[in-house]
């Protein structure tokens, strides 16, 4: 497993559980009430559980003393996997994705699960009574772009992929401390090495900042009430939006991107939330945005391939024109970024402390009482993440997705965002600790309300 892969692993706990759902909603092609079976559903599924990262657990040593591994497990009962759950209104879904993303997961199976909801009524952006599959997987086995061959799998017109057939077999947990044992003394050459590596290129980050002529990120993040420290609870909301509608949106703005619109909306509902708490924030919030480095890492053998940016959503700027091209400079500020070499290689360097230490570091945080690993004073407030959006209908029997959405994770802030769209439906999905977000319903309605004084905008400044 790569360090980065095992960082997900390691870091899993009771407040930050590193696994995400991803959920789709499926109305009958005929226009009809009826929806698929429930069970008919289950066995669709079951019978496309086909690709390797869907039938591979988890092999970890004893105490973490060495790197955990995947082995085959060609004989995994995939339909042990697929969970069939009786009707629900749509507060009830929200209720249950919110418990879904906050469970942990089995570490000794494959690391997913799929929930098969037989009904779901008044989704929101849907007039008609769906069917919902909720697809969870833990982060260490797949990133949002990998779990896009998942849904493929499931239910794409092609699914592809199929188990290898081999199985590779377990050692016994004293074989493993053996193995453990005997490779710590080269575990800790590696350590060691990737350690000073990790620092030279912060010293050298740290020198080309000091006469940057490219964009930096905000380095200090402005504090509110929203930021953490995070608890175990979850909460899940959405608003959604008309993709046509948000696409001449764009348009009539002129460059932009439909993310650079998502952003620009939710720096506006932050804003407004905050101000309702009698919170007005001293600077301007930020944004931790990931983006893919697949096909620029060829050789790497990491399921995460991606880097985290820091973009600035310019909540100081009320014209929500001029946000939206303020936030379009400082996502394209990180990219160029990403260009300079000091800075592409501290985003690439794979550092991560082995498994025992995180142990170690965990039991003094618990005997000292101290806020647990992850709560760092980092330079943002809120994750907002979206995945490639499909152009090719997804299905399930005789029934097509009508709207995708789903939950994210938390590290270090109360508030997440991620992105969904299927059809003309864009979901914009809220994931937060309900003791920060206190009242994610009318956090939707402000996103909403942001949106619309996006759009409004738009529309009257072509009109002039």
């Amino acid at each position: 497993m790569s360090p980065q892969d095992a960082w997900f692993l390691y870091a899993d706990g009771p407040r930050f559980r590193h696994a995400y759902v991803s959920v789709y909603a499926f109305a009958p092609d005929d226009g009809s009430d009826r929806l698929p079976s429930p069970e008919e559903s289950a066995l669709w599924i079951a019978q496309r559980a086909n690709l390797p990262v869907l039938r591979r657990r988890l092999v970890r040593t004893p105490l973490d003393l060495a790197r955990p591994y995947w082995v085959e497990d060609p004989d995994t009962d995939v339909s042990a996997h697929v969970h069939v759950h009786d009707p629900m209104t749509w507060d009830g879904l929200r209720e249950f994705l919110a418990v879904l993303a906050s469970a942990p997961m089995d570490y000794t199976r494959p690391l997913w699960e799929a929930h098969v909801v037989a009904r779901v009524d008044a989704v929101p952006g849907v007039p008609r009574p769906v069917t919902v599959v909720a697809v969870k997987i833990h982060h260490c086995a797949a990133d949002g772009v990998a779990s896009g061959e998942v849904t493929r799998a499931f239910f794409g017109d092609d699914p592809t992929g199929t188990a290898d057939g081999h199985g590779g077999r377990t050692p016994g947990r004293g074989e493993l401390l053996v193995r453990a044992l005997a490779g710590a003394p080269r575990g800790v050459g590696r350590v060691v090495t990737a350690a000073r590596s990790a620092r030279s290129a912060r010293l050298a980050q740290v020198a080309a900042r000091e006469s940057a002529s490219y964009p930096l990120p905000p380095q200090r993040r402005t504090p509110t009430s929203l930021d953490g420290p995070v608890g175990p609870g979850r909460i899940f909301d959405v608003a959604t939006f008309s993709l046509a509608e948000m696409q001449e949106v764009k348009a009539r703005i002129g460059d932009v991107t439909i993310n650079d619109l998502i952003l620009t909306v939710v720096g506006g509902a932050l804003r407004a939330y905050l101000a309702e708490q009698g919170e007005t924030p001293d600077g301007s919030l930020a944004a931790s945005v990931p983006m893919t480095v697949r096909g620029a890492q060829p050789h790497s053998d990491s399921n995460n391939q991606f880097v985290m940016t820091v973009v600035d959503v310019n909540t100081e700027i009320t014209d929500p024109i001029a946000r939206a091209r303020a936030v379009h400079d400082a996502v394209l500020g990180e990219r160029r970024r990403m260009t300079v070499p000091a800075e592409a290689a501290v985003l690439a360097t794979d550092f991560v402390l082995p498994g025992w230490m995180f142990r170690v570091a965990r039991w003094l945080e618990q005997r000292r009482g101290v806020a647990p690993a992850g709560v760092v004073a980092r330079p943002f407030n809120t994750f907002v993440t979206s995945v490639p959006r499909r152009t090719t209908p997804l299905r399930l029997l005789d029934a097509t997705a009508v709207m995708a959405f789903g939950t994210s994770t938390l590290d270090g802030t109360g508030t997440s965002h991620s992105v969904g769209s299927t059809g003309d439906v864009l979901a914009l999905n809220i994931t937060a600790d309900p003791a920060l977000l206190r009242d994610s319903r009318r956090y939707a309605d402000l996103l909403r309300q942001s949106y619309a004084e996006l759009r409004d905008a738009a529309f009257a400044m072509a009109q002039g």
